[in-house]
């Protein structure tokens, strides 16, 4: 059976709201002071790190028709040159 794998690297980075416009805004919206918002407030953001997808599969390199047709092929050949060179000794043989 395949098996399936799925691994999910972390990393944690972490930074305090970056400028007091930010944390104005957010102490407005929810009736916080500013030292309230950066110290109790957090932006959370989830993401790949890469977009990569590997998929491996195994497949056969020769099914049988394939193979017996190699072997078939490359036995063609040799008896074929065999012959040839048979005949060539004989003209050989002939022609001395």
């Amino acid at each position: 059976t395949p098996c399936n794998l799925t691994r999910y690297g972390k990393e944690i980075s972490m930074v305090r709201i970056p400028n007091k416009g930010s944390a104005r805004y957010l102490a407005r919206k929810y009736n916080k002071n500013e030292t309230y918002i950066r110290e109790n407030f957090l932006v959370l953001d989830i993401f790949f790190e890469a977009l990569n997808y590997e998929a491996i599969e195994q497949k056969k390199a020769y099914d049988l028709a394939g193979l017996l047709g190699d072997i078939g092929g490359q036995m063609g050949l040799f008896i074929g040159a065999s012959i040839l060179t048979v005949l060539e000794i004989l003209d050989y043989v002939y022609e001395v």
